[in-house]
């Protein structure tokens, strides 16, 4: 057997999962190497004891490598009192003892795939360290990737349990604070429609309409803290049926309507009344042009325009954009806007509320229905979110 070096070993206390990088050095048998004039014979007598060693080196007085002595070589001696020298290879692959092991790999397949049979040298600080085998070299590999796949495993089951944990710790939650929320939520609403008699002070309606609109803020918060932590999970199921496409649509836009007008921003549809109907979970459908309508608003600057459209394109598939005369986005910015609790800073996104959650969660609920979210987007040029519906969900 080829002798392991014993600092290969993980030190006592390292997790399972953690991988010790693995260099030439652990491949390096430290077999005392022979001189130029040492007879054939010697050698041969040497590895016919070591069958687990492919060659012996061949090395200077001053411990400079000469060459590598392989069985194969020393086998076609017919002089057994020929000298080493005579049946060495005088260029054999050398490896340093840090490098990693793949990189070893890699420099015998480019620059000697014989190394593999033969074997080869290992130095360190430039001289002789040991003789490295082609066999080892694979079983040491193999032995890596078997640990690395251990880890990654581990590691996959770590996160579902952590997604699992994340999304009951979120369900637990959203129950118990819609409870007191719909309490006041109630309230304040009856407080803003004055139902037990008239409030003196018109000031408290206001109040009042300020904690049913925050309320009603914060349970889409929560809505949408739940559904993405599911989506993320796979555990987010859909309610399916054949919508009508343009009263959702259109009712979808009534709601931001008022937000709009305060913001100074104006709202357009443009949907054909003879959209088919689309096979969808109408309440995630609402709630996908809901997020990108708000987004939209939400930064577009004032007397400027959010429009949506409708369209069934040549290929069958159903198509709801969100166009604005916003600020745009460069390519940096939406790859944080479609990460979850990405936010775009700019001075016009600060001057909004927002988590962050919009965007990615309505990519995930359109993915879920086996479409996509088409995003066209530029600095000062606005923006553009496409809703794309597959053709077969199409007609209901």
């Amino acid at each position: 057997m080829l002798e392991s070096d014993p600092s290969s070993s993980a030190p006592s206390g390292t997790p399972e999962t953690e991988v010790a990088p693995l260099a030439a050095a652990l491949l390096a048998v430290r077999e005392p190497p022979a001189g130029p004039d040492a007879p054939c014979r010697v050698l041969r007598d040497r590895l016919a004891a070591q069958p687990g060693l492919p060659a012996l080196a061949v090395t200077a007085e001053d411990g400079r490598v000469l060459g590598l002595v392989d069985r194969l070589a020393l086998a076609g001696m017919a002089d057994p009192e020929a000298p080493a020298r005579m049946a060495m290879d005088s260029a054999p692959l050398l490896v340093d003892a840090d490098l990693p092991l793949c990189e070893v790999a890699r420099r015998i397949m480019q620059d000697k795939p014989g190394a593999l049979a033969s074997g080869f040298v290992v130095l360190e600080n430039g001289r002789y360290l040991g003789i490295g085998s082609g066999l080892d070299l694979l079983a040491r590999t193999d032995e890596q990737i078997i640990q690395r796949t251990r880890q990654l495993d581990e590691a996959r089951r770590a996160a579902e349990r952590a997604n699992r944990a994340k999304t009951a710790f979120f369900a637990c939650m959203s129950h118990e604070i819609r409870t007191p929320l719909n309490a006041m939520m109630g309230f304040a609403e009856l407080l803003e429609q004055e139902v037990l008699g008239p409030i003196s002070n018109p000031l408290y309606r206001d109040y009042a309409r300020d904690i049913a609109e925050s309320g009603r803020y914060l349970m889409d918060l929560i809505n949408d803290l739940l559904d993405l932590s599911k989506a993320e999970a796979g555990r987010l199921e859909l309610a399916e049926a054949a919508v009508d496409v343009p009263r959702v649509a259109v009712g979808s836009a009534r709601l931001l309507s008022d937000r709009a007008g305060r913001a100074g921003v104006g709202i357009e549809t443009d949907l054909p009344p003879d959209l088919p109907p689309l096979r969808a979970d109408e309440r995630k459908l609402r709630q996908m042009l809901l997020n990108l309508l708000s987004n939209a608003v939400k930064f577009t600057p004032p007397d400027g325009v959010v429009t949506l459209n409708g369209r069934l394109a040549a290929d069958g598939t159903l198509c709801l954009s969100v166009h604005d005369t916003g600020i745009g986005m460069t390519a940096d910015e939406l790859e944080k806007a479609l990460e979850p609790w990405g936010q775009i800073d700019s001075a016009l996104g600060r001057n909004h509320i927002g988590t962050g959650l919009g965007l990615p969660l309505t990519k995930r609920l359109v993915e879920l229905h086996g479409g996509r979210l088409d995003i066209d987007t530029a600095p000062d040029r606005g923006t553009t979110m496409t809703l794309v519906f597959p053709a077969e969900r199409v007609g209901g």
